[in-house]
């Protein structure tokens, strides 16, 4: 029986949902961290890296603000270590990992924070199995949360086991909580937007080009995928390319790019659009940044970048 089988009414969540990531590459040394993109009011918030050329993996989160250059908001103290975020309209959640390497074992921990204030820890170092974050995660309450497991979708009250939060379909490689207190789900080839209870509202078919050759790391795939009034933005990794596709169903790549940017976040934000990529070179060296601000004229300007 499934967590919503079990309950008859389910609390209101609202605001964005944070994508998680998966880098296919060597597991810390030259990845860059597992994490994903927000918004909060006025701002941008990221993970990443300090320094971006750290082969040592310290997570950060950045952030930037209009009219300011990109920033550090908080770093953590450990190597190979990991941020994932999400936010309830001002209020950001943030999972925080860790490697242990003397026991071969991943930790997570949840903090909360507001832009200006300091995070507190409201859950401690526990045990994680399930690498909770990668697939997305969003909070119910400081005490409970939904997150994305390939192939499925759990809840974990703190301190309690996992459970299966509803029994979907079909397989899900991510969750992202967004408008209207609905959920986007990313499958191997389609998204799925669908309320709590895992009703079906919209989906969308054939995301992937079964033509494509010489996809990246050979991995045609969407990567992250977000949802605002009616459009869906999604990243190809595969392709290379940032698409969009419309109200009315209509699929256009908004942005083309090359080797060796490969695509992974986007995040629909006031009317514009943030495309996040990173360089990968293969030759030890760490990706590096590259977001783009993407406006509603189609026209478009770095905010990080080392190009």
């Amino acid at each position: 029986m499934s967590y919503l089988e079990k309950r008859m009414k389910l609390p209101v969540v609202r605001g964005f949902m944070l994508g998680p990531v998966i880098f296919f590459v060597s597991q810390f040394a030259n990845a860059h961290p597992t994490g994903n993109m927000i918004t909060v009011g006025e701002s941008v918030l990221w993970s990443y890296i300090n320094p971006i050329n750290d082969l040592n993996h310290y997570a950060c989160v950045m952030i930037w603000t209009k009219g300011t250059d990109p920033r550090v908001y908080m770093q953590s103290d450990h190597a190979a270590s990991d941020y994932m975020l999400y936010n309830k309209q001002e209020v950001i959640y943030i999972i925080e990992r860790k490697f242990l390497r003397t026991s071969d074992e991943f930790q997570v921990r949840v903090l909360k924070s507001e832009i200006g204030r300091e995070p507190i820890i409201i859950w401690d170092w526990f045990e994680d199995d399930y690498r909770i974050g990668e697939g997305g995660f969003f909070m119910l309450s400081d005490h409970e949360m939904i997150f994305g497991k390939y192939p499925n979708i759990y809840v974990l009250e703190k301190g309690e086991e996992v459970t299966k939060y509803f029994e979907f379909e079909h397989p899900i490689k991510r969750i992202r909580a967004v408008e209207d207190d609905q959920i986007l789900l990313l499958g191997d080839s389609s998204c799925y937007l669908v309320r709590k209870n895992g009703t079906v509202v919209r989906r969308w078919h054939e995301l992937i080009d079964q033509e494509v050759v010489n996809a990246p790391m050979n991995r045609n795939q969407v990567f992250d995928a977000d949802y605002s009034d009616g459009e869906l933005l999604f990243s190809y990794w595969g392709r290379r390319s940032f698409d969009l596709i419309d109200a009315a169903g209509n699929h256009q790549i908004i942005l083309q790019q090359a080797d060796p940017l490969i695509p992974h976040w986007v995040t629909f934000w006031n009317g514009e659009k943030l495309l996040f990529s990173s360089s990968f070179i293969f030759d030890g060296s760490t990706p590096e940044p590259h977001l783009l601000l993407f406006s509603s004229q189609g026209s478009h300007r770095a905010i990080w970048s080392t190009q």
